[in-house]
């Protein structure tokens, strides 16, 4: 199946024009198995990381991040999040207040750590319109391969809508335009719930069937919805090389129109 990830953006403050100046501290932990000079960069990460959501009052839920760390693990489920995040704005700049690292040995096994503090500028990528609701459910959050999806929206008033799905675990083509598409060509919403897939046309059954990729190893695996919500109608390519190159298009668009995003996670066993 092709798959999906929905963004919208928020209100215009001073952030998106001039970007806010915020502290943040991030903390990695570890029993000998990588360096301290990983462990400090991972740290960097995420202080980084809670710069961009405490500037932009984004929450992930505990929920969620349970699940990605069960099932992509630790260091790649946070960089999975860090991509997930650029997609809301930006660090323009940044420098480190604090560092500080050692090892608790009193502990059993022996834990290593390194606590960095970071000063970072954020950068809003979107003008921000909070009279602009948009708000998503899916019907499952676990899946077994060959289950269908279905996505139900509400609605504050008409928009455009656009959904990718981001696929971490692939090398190249890592975003993938599910809606609009060949079957289901009108992404003009009007009514105020909606639901995907839409009701058959023209004797066609369109189904989301999600299917567990060939090549992972792994027994389940974490996809990730991208909804981007717009009042123009905006021109988007049926894939792109990486989040990164979305990220691109959806700075350049933020300048001129009122967007709104959401990203939603899900996971399929084998």
């Amino acid at each position: 199946m092709r798959k999906f990830i929905f963004f919208f953006t928020l209100l215009l403050s001073s952030s998106y024009l001039h970007g806010e100046i915020v502290t943040s501290e991030g903390i990695f932990k570890h029993i000998g198995n990588i360096s301290q000079n990983k462990a400090c960069l991972l740290a960097e990460e995420r202080a980084k990381n809670g710069a961009i959501k405490k500037a932009l009052g984004l929450k992930i839920s505990l929920e969620e991040i349970q699940k990605c760390k069960e099932t992509d693990g630790i260091i790649d489920c946070e960089q999975n999040q860090t991509s997930i995040l650029s997609l809301n704005g930006d660090i323009t700049e940044s420098k480190i207040i604090s560092r500080d690292e050692g090892l608790d040995e009193l502990s059993e096994p022996k834990v290593y750590y390194c606590k960095i503090v970071v000063q970072a500028k954020v950068q809003s990528a979107f003008k921000e319109d909070n009279s602009f609701e948009f708000q998503v459910n899916l019907n499952e959050v676990n899946f077994r391969r060959g289950e269908k999806l279905k996505i139900e929206f509400i609605l504050s008033e008409p928009l455009y809508l656009n959904i990718f799905q981001f696929f971490p675990y692939q090398n190249n083509e890592q975003i993938v335009k599910l809606f609009p598409n060949k079957e289901e060509k009108q992404n003009l919403i009007k009514t105020k719930r909606f639901l995907l897939p839409t009701s058959p046309t023209s004797g066609k059954n369109i189904e989301y069937i999600l299917e567990f990729p060939k090549k992972i190893k792994k027994e389940r695996v974490d996809e990730h919805l991208i909804f981007i919500a717009s009042k123009k109608n905006i021109k988007w390519l049926d894939s792109y090389f990486s989040i990164e190159d979305l990220n691109k298009r959806l700075i350049e668009i933020g300048k001129n129109n009122v967007v709104r995003k959401e990203q939603k996670t899900y996971t399929i066993y084998k």
